[in-house]
């Protein structure tokens, strides 16, 4: 089989590129040969080898000749090493030996004397050392949209619509896994429904099978149904075809995608979302009653089929929801029908491949751990759980209480290793790079419950992040997602590997993407930017992706005000903070203040968005020339900090208008908070107009609309409305210099 092995360098500005080559022509070459010696050549560390192998030519030596002056050498040996890891050390001046315990491990080697050298020029600075992985297991989530007719958990929203195509692309995928690999992600979950009609052949079933790409043509509103439940997307008058493409070939490149995968690596687990039976409805007697036979021997079917289909698949993943009708008197659980159907359908497929290792991951929601256990009493393929860590937040706490509060009894009960599922619901469009948050996330983590068998997978339910689609800067419409966060998904593989990487080595990748700033300051400006997320998670905390959506403030029913949000929910269970009430009855009675105020929780936002406009302010300063991508990331922080004063506005109001509530005879709270409010229309309409000169709305699947001139709107209504305390309403400009 054939890999592509290619390292791509980072575009910079023409000027920059100028000052490169003038440096590199000015100075000598280093005659020293190198010969990289290797006793395996198994994919992975053979795509490591090419990287270090272009690393060598770029700083001028000549790589593996007749004879060479100094050899680097990569010997395998297991006992000590492990899984994942190796152990570098140099040969006095004669060369470096490179001891791994697999190839994924000398991969990593191999990746690290790359970067070395190209942060060094060369080794004579290299210390001995040895690295294992931290966490066993480091993966992102990918809900994929491998079609408009059969449609993931929710693909409603504008990411998921325009990335269906970008699925069939290989280019995004080999792009996607190189990635990965370089930034030590070793698990990619593909988390869909059921997609297995388009891309495996199912004999039994033959009028299920299509050929094919499509794409959903029905209206698509913030009042949709996640499911598309009203409609039939495989009518005519419900799709179009955005692809030609033969079932045959529709399983050719999903072979040659999942091999690129495994030749990196990379596992792959396939999560399902139930009960769906696209375009089988009606079909051989298959409908989407649990306790109906015909569908849990179709469902079984196509896990088996699709196993073996495609043996590059190393398990298989369930959640006993979402499309279950919970209310009905069903015959079987939900438990035992997931182990009829997809349990029963990989031992199908094992019986032809029976030294095969797979996997069986059982999602926590929605269902009994307990009774999950029960019902795979027995079976002889490693049986896992997952829990969704920090909820939907993933940047509110580095100290997520959840799985204490729900899971944990039961997973210690059954002795079940446990995933962590790290889910990002906050943040789609603006940059986010805070290091010191992601280290101290993980070692926070609760590795006992993954007993060095499981780990973690991060990833979305609001977005696909494939091709970016928003920007309205021509250089960077367009360009991978991945490319645009790639500060973000960086720390969160490498620190799952290896939690000892300090600031100095995040200051030179910085250094490598931005040349223009100094890395110092930017690593501090950036990391202050993202620290005001964390605060407003906190103080405003809902547990699901539909509930909040921090960059418009809006839920899927729309815009959250006040009474929709602070006096409606609590701030974060253990975080500390008051809720407006508790301040305000405090403050009433005159009692201790006895945790963090909604004030002081506005103050500390303020003052991380001036830190970050400051420091944007001097970055600037001391360059003169920036790329666009340098730019728009600049401009992000920016729009974080407009957003952090939108919001700590909006608590200072709320914790006034709670006093005032509590005692209307207080006036001046009541006045104070429409004081407040005012402002924040002046701070929404800075962030509104920061990002509408260079983004596009869009619908996001799980809340809303993302238009920033009509939350102005909004935002407006509500401090009339405030001001009125429901009085006849006066317009705007009658009371904003109150």
């Amino acid at each position: 089989m054939e890999f592509l092995f290619c390292r791509q360098s980072k575009p910079y500005p023409m000027f920059y590129r100028f000052l490169l080559i003038l440096v590199f022509i000015t100075q000598p070459l280093l005659s020293q040969a190198v010969r990289i010696d290797s006793d395996s050549t198994q994919s992975p560390l053979m795509f490591g080898i090419h990287d270090l192998q272009e690393a060598l030519a770029e700083q001028g030596y000549p790589v593996n000749p007749a004879s060479a002056d100094f050899t680097i050498r990569f010997v395998h040996f297991e006992p000590g090493m492990g899984p994942q890891g190796y152990r570098i050390e140099k040969e006095g001046s004669r060369g470096i030996r490179v001891t791994y315990g697999d190839a994924v491990g000398g991969m990593y080697a191999a990746f690290d004397l790359t970067e070395h050298l190209d942060r060094y020029g060369n080794f004579s600075t290299l210390q001995d050392y040895a690295r294992k992985p931290y966490i066993l297991r480091r993966g992102l989530k990918y809900n994929i949209p491998f079609d408009g007719r059969t449609p993931s958990y929710d693909d409603t929203g504008t990411a998921a619509q325009e990335n269906i195509i970008t699925m069939w692309d290989f280019n995004f995928w080999k792009h996607y896994l190189d990635n990965m690999a370089r930034n030590r992600y070793n698990v990619l979950s593909l988390w869909t429904t059921n997609p297995y009609p388009g891309i495996v052949k199912l004999p039994q079933y033959p009028d299920v099978n299509f050929d094919d790409v499509g794409k959903a043509t029905v209206p698509i509103t913030p009042q949709a149904s996640n499911h598309f439940n009203q409609y039939d997307l495989f009518a005519p008058e419900n799709h179009e075809i955005i692809l030609k493409i033969s079932l045959e070939e529709k399983i050719a490149y999903w072979t040659k995608v999942f091999d690129y995968a495994e030749s990196l690596g990379i596992e792959i687990y396939m999560f399902h979302w139930n009960i769906f039976n696209w375009n089988a409805q009606g079909k051989y007697g298959i409908t989407r009653e649990q306790d109906n036979p015909d569908m849990i021997a179709y469902q079984r079917y196509c896990i088996e089929q699709f196993l073996l289909t495609y043996p590059q698949i190393d398990g298989i993943g369930v959640s006993a929801g979402e499309n279950v009708n919970r209310r009905r008197d069903w015959k079987i659980g939900i438990e035992d029908w997931l182990f009829q159907t997809y349990g029963l359908g990989l031992l199908d497929a094992l019986e032809q491949d029976p030294d095969r290792p797979m996997r069986f991951i059982f999602r926590h929601l929605w269902s009994d751990l307990e009774k999950s256990a029960r019902a795979f009493e027995g079976y002889n393929v490693p049986f896992n759980t997952s829990h969704k860590y920090a909820r939907a937040r993933l940047y509110s706490t580095t100290t997520s209480p959840y799985l204490d509060f729900e899971y944990r009894d039961k997973v210690e009960a059954t002795d079940v290793p446990c995933w962590l599922n790290l889910r990002n619901d906050d943040l789609f469009i603006l940059r986010w790079g805070n290091a010191d948050y992601v280290r101290e996330f993980l070692s926070n983590v609760p590795k006992d419950v993954m007993q060095h068998e499981a780990g973690f997978y991060m990833g979305s339910d609001s977005y696909v992040w494939g091709r970016e689609f928003v920007s309205k800067v021509p250089e960077l419409s367009g360009q991978w997602e991945l490319d645009k966060h790639w500060y973000r998904y960086m720390l969160w593989g490498r620190l799952g590997y290896d939690l000892t990487l300090n600031r100095d080595y995040f200051e030179y990748r910085l250094s490598r993407e931005y040349p223009e700033l100094d890395p110092a300051q930017f690593y501090a400006t950036w990391a202050t930017a993202s620290k005001i997320i964390s605060w407003v998670d906190r103080f405003f905390f809902r547990i699901n992706d539909a509930q909040f959506a921090p960059e418009s403030n809006r839920s899927k029913w729309g815009f959250l005000t006040l009474d929709e949000s602070y006096f409606k929910f609590p701030p974060l269970r253990g975080s500390g903070f008051l809720s407006v009430q508790d301040y305000a009855q405090a403050i009433l009675n005159g009692s201790p203040l006895e945790g963090t105020t909604p004030p002081e929780v506005a103050n500390a936002i303020d003052q991380l968005a001036a830190k970050a406009l400051g420091g944007v302010m001097q970055l600037r300063s001391k360059a003169h020339i920036l790329s666009d991508q340098t730019d728009s990331t600049l401009k992000d922080i920016e729009s974080m900090a407009y957003l952090g004063q939108f919001y700590a506005l909006r608590i200072r109001a709320a914790a006034q208008l709670a006093i005032y509530r509590q005692d209307p005879s207080i006036k001046s709270h009541h006045r104070q908070a429409v004081r407040y409010l005012v402002a924040a229309v002046d701070a929404w309409t800075s962030y509104a107009d920061s990002m509408s000169i260079r983004y596009h709305d869009q619908l996001l699947s799980r809340t809303h609309y993302v238009d920033w001139n009509e939350i102005l709107e909004e935002v407006r209504k509500e401090a009339e409305a405030i001001k009125n305390d429901g009085l006849t309403i006066l317009s705007y400009d009658a009371f904003a210099n109150l």
